[in-house]
């Protein structure tokens, strides 16, 4: 289970804050050492390349789990990083 900064919003959902990525989900629970979206489709997440501020929806690709979902935007910021 990864380490997640997890803060709830004041209009609703949550805030989970990793290794400079931040992903907005509607809501989770934990089980099997997972945090699993209640609502995939609704996570977003976002992360800043030397001030360029980049985002990408979970709505495609439907990642089951926080974890998954963070591994991807990591992976992404990495590629974004070398070309930058």
């Amino acid at each position: 289970m990864y380490q997640f900064r997890i803060t709830e919003q004041e209009n609703g959902g949550f805030r989970f804050e990793f290794g400079g990525i931040k992903m907005l989900v509607d809501d989770y629970t934990i089980q099997d050492d997972r945090h699993i979206l209640k609502n995939p489709s609704k996570a977003v997440a976002y992360f800043d390349i030397e001030n360029n501020l980049y985002g990408v929806s979970n709505e495609p690709s439907h990642y089951r789990t926080a974890e998954d979902f963070f591994d991807a935007m990591s992976k992404q910021m990495k590629v974004l990083s070398q070309v930058a």
